[in-house]
């Protein structure tokens, strides 16, 4: 599914915080990635901000449940918007 968020760095953290799952943040040229340290998956979150696409990549069984979280949040703040 394609995720896509276009605001700022600063506020995708904090959206992203609302999954309550630590994670450290890491810039890659031309992309973000947070990576998740839960001890229990390998779930990255990558970010686009030229796009803004998102993609959440790593176990299944974890990332199918974060992209449904990241997912009505990300609908939430543009709503506000």
């Amino acid at each position: 599914m394609l995720m896509k968020f276009n605001g700022t760095l600063i506020s995708l953290k904090d959206i992203v915080n609302k999954l309550d799952r630590p994670c450290r943040w890491v810039h890659k040229g031309a992309y973000e990635i947070a990576i998740f340290e839960d001890e229990v998956s390998n779930l990255k979150l990558n970010w686009w901000p030229s796009t803004g696409e998102i993609r959440l990549v790593g176990d299944p069984e974890v990332r199918d449940d974060a992209v449904k979280m990241l997912t009505q949040l990300l609908a939430e703040a543009s709503s506000r918007e």
